[in-house]
């Protein structure tokens, strides 16, 4: 059996594991990376999988960075100097109604609010003091998602107090905001049924919106009125390829075909990971599993290394708990597409083929979750999309005049009654033929498609249910709660074991946060002395209580007028 040493070993090679192995490289330390899939990415992932079409780029995931300009990483790890190039999105979404109408997003929020009053004039002011709240509201998240919930760093916590103290009279408006459903904070401000149906849209994308806490999905809006989104050159691949590349400059080694089918525990210390081909990757600092936090506490732990209490609460972290669960659905065409309808409604000559564009109603949302919870298939029309014609901004992912269209819904059943095995063909039809009621020449110009249910996404990823954020988004699945209660940053079950993955703290969506946190936290930790009796931690807090600082500050704030 062959052993290999390390100083920690980390689990999964999509950005959050690589991110975090940069950070522990750079700091001097021997990191080796393994990843069960042939190629690295995992959840940021793309390629080429159509086989009528090898030149059309398909990004399995994201196609977009919705959050990565607010966030550090990529200039703390210098990755432009590794080949990745970004280009700006604005406006970063337009949502098309059914009656041709469409409504832009925009960075600056009163340039929103001017798409708005075409509609309402009391929303578009409705909008104007919601981004201001939202802008507010950042000044605290952000320091938060940079930060162990449970015991800040000095630094932020003063960055939360300032935050707190300017802010002060919001702080109870911010309450109501934080345990409000997203369909709540919706109807309270907006009247016409374009802007809440664009805003319900916006906040649907990952989870139903009519839970207490699912307000949190729509900070969404001050990240993009702060920094706006980019789409990276190349495809979402080209973030794992630089960090990968940063890696390797800094010492560090990715194994791919390397599944891990256990952690190696001893004397209640995870001590390194056994993988798929009898190899034994041992960890003299740490183990960090960013890997979905049920795989590893169910799964790769061995039997009875949790206490009954936490191997419960495990088992129930919920990943797509509401029966719903994202289908792509990616189309290689062989000319251009059009929006006619809508792109001849407006007036200022916005090429609705360059954003992200949004497709949906309230009621048609509801129904659809509510037939996924059933095990049933949405009806066509109640299909909400998320869609990008990829090429439009970057040419490098399609033929010159040809077009790849990112097709993605967020509300196709995880458990259909009939099982997918039966089911794929006809989901696929229904969303391509949703898509046409949209977008012109589809029937006549698709080459081929690239399909994958909740269940391929859960075969591919290895992510409980085809979960894409690991553990749904609620407000008792948040900061030092996720992804359960004595599992969250600084809370080690299990000493020695790090969960640093989209289900960790700060959460999902495409940040490198959740990798970087964990790096500090292993790097702040004390060297375990392997001559010394190994016991669990008696303090879940020690980690990240200090330690280097990892930390930049964020950009400054864009204001909406008054």
């Amino acid at each position: 059996m062959a052993t290999s040493e390390h100083d920690v070993v980390v689990i999964g090679a999509g950005h959050n594991g690589l991110v975090a192995a940069c950070y522990l490289a750079r700091a001097g330390l021997d990191v080796a990376v393994v990843e069960a899939a042939e190629t690295i990415g995992g959840m940021t992932a793309s390629g080429t999988p159509i086989p009528a079409a090898p030149h059309h780029v398909v990004n399995y995931c994201a196609s977009d960075l919705l959050f990565w300009p607010t966030s550090p990483v990529g200039a703390e790890l210098g990755l432009d100097r590794f080949g990745l190039r970004v280009l700006p999105q604005d406006p970063s979404y337009a949502y098309l109604h059914p009656d041709g109408a469409s409504l832009a997003i925009w960075r600056d929020p009163r340039r929103t609010a001017e798409e708005i009053r075409r509609f309402s004039p009391a929303d578009a002011a409705a909008y104007l003091d919601y981004a201001r709240l939202l802008d507010a509201l950042f000044d605290l998240v952000f320091p938060f998602m940079l930060a162990n919930p449970r015991r800040p760093d000095r630094r932020s916590a003063w960055d939360l107090a300032r935050a707190a103290l300017r802010h002060r009279r919001r702080l109870r408006e911010f309450g109501a905001f934080a345990f409000a459903s997203g369909e709540e904070v919706i109807d309270e401000r907006f009247r016409h049924p374009v802007v809440q149906s664009a805003l319900h849209c916006l906040a649907a994308g990952a989870s139903p919106i009519d839970a207490p806490g699912s307000s949190a999905t729509h900070v969404l809006l001050a990240f993009l009125h702060r920094a706006g989104a980019v789409r990276p050159v190349g495809g979402m691949q080209a973030l794992p390829a630089a960090l990968a590349a940063c890696l390797a400059a800094a010492g560090g080694r990715v194994t791919t075909s390397a599944p891990v089918t256990e952690i190696v525990v001893e004397g209640g210390r995870a001590t390194g990971v056994a993988l798929g081909n009898g190899t034994v990757l041992r960890a003299r600092r740490a183990v960090l599993a960013t890997c979905d936090p049920r795989t590893t506490l169910e799964r790769l732990l061995p039997d009875g290394t949790l206490p009954a209490r936490l191997a419960a609460r495990a088992r129930h972290i919920p990943a797509n708990a509401s029966g719903a669960g994202a289908m792509k659905a990616d189309l290689a065409l062989a000319g251009r597409l059009e929006l006619g309808r809508h792109q001849r409604a407006r007036r200022d000559g916005l090429d609705l083929r360059r954003p992200a564009v949004l497709v949906g109603t309230p009621a048609g949302n509801r129904r659809a979750y509510a037939r996924c919870a059933a095990g049933l298939l949405p009806e066509r029309d109640d299909i909400p999309l998320w869609l990008v014609v990829t090429n439009a901004v970057d040419p490098s992912q399609a033929p010159d005049g040809q077009d790849s269209l990112y097709v993605y819904t967020p509300t196709m059943p995880v458990h259909p009654e009939e099982g997918w095995k039966d089911l794929e063909g006809e989901a696929a039809d229904r969303i391509v033929a949703r898509v046409a009621r949209f977008y012109d020449g589809v029937a006549d110009l698709e080459i081929g498609r690239w399909v994958e249910t909740p269940d391929l996404t859960a075969r591919r990823t290895g992510a409980t249910n085809g979960c894409a954020l690991h553990v749904d988004v609620t407000l008792l699945r948040s900061g030092g709660l996720r992804p359960a209660l004595g599992f969250g940053p600084g809370a080690k079950p299990v000493t020695g074991l790090h969960l640093g993955g989209a289900g960790s703290h700060p959460g999902g969506g495409v940040t490198g946060l959740p990798g970087r946190l964990a790096a500090r936290q292993i790097l702040s930790a004390r060297r375990p002395d392997p001559d010394a009796a190994r016991e669990p931690d008696t303090d879940p807090d020690a980690a990240g209580a200090s330690g280097p600082d990892l930390r930049s500050k964020p950009p400054r704030r864009r204001r909406a007028s008054r």
